[in-house]
């Protein structure tokens, strides 16, 4: 059998019951990439400024421009990371090069995962902190720094929360595709 054209729709037939036409990806518009990296560009540059300018400006909480910068660090390890050719042959097969880029990249979005949930509770832990400086106990936070690491976490949780919920969705319809389990199967094949 020979393999289909490129840009060509596949039909799939899987059993009897089951028939899949498949239609190829339409190319990606290259103006998504450029605003998307533009937009990713300003924020790690936003996090990096006001965490440095603000480095000082809330006792109340003196972790949150730290919480900044770290993001921003995270940012660009990623940024580099992904852009990195691991398999420039694009063979795709499973090397020990591949396994251990593999599990650097968990790590690295295991540490991101972490860091967002502890800056959502150093933020979330003084919502509306006082912003005046001149109180006589010193506990305060900048407002511009305060709002900015508010909105930056609120948007960061909703990403998050998103990618959860896809990967919810995919392995739900995983499960559902799958079909009843064989009886002469083992249990772990029919997981």
């Amino acid at each position: 059998m020979a393999a289909p054209h490129a840009g060509q729709p596949v039909s799939v037939t899987v059993g009897v019951v089951w028939n899949f036409k498949l239609d190829p990806l339409p190319p990606r518009p290259p103006r998504l990439t450029v605003w998307a990296t533009l937009v990713f560009t300003v924020i790690t540059v936003a996090r990096i400024s006001i965490g440095v300018v603000y480095k000082n400006d809330c006792p109340q909480q003196p972790y949150i421009p730290s919480y900044l910068l770290v993001m921003a660090i995270f940012n660009l390890i990623m940024t580099t990371w992904m852009s990195f050719p691991w398999d420039p042959e694009g063979r795709g097969q499973q090397t020990p090069k591949s396994c251990i880029c593999v599990s650097l990249q968990f790590l690295l979005a295991l540490a991101v995962f972490c860091w967002i949930i502890a800056g959502n509770v150093w933020i979330f832990s003084i919502y509306q902190p006082n912003y005046d400086p001149t109180r006589s106990d010193g506990k305060y936070c900048n407002k511009t720094l305060y709002t900015f690491a508010f909105w930056n976490a609120m948007l960061e949780t909703l990403v998050l929360g998103a990618m959860l919920a896809n990967c919810c969705k995919g392995l739900f319809c995983s499960i559902l595709l799958n079909g009843q389990p064989h009886p002469d199967r083992d249990f772990h094949r029919n997981v």
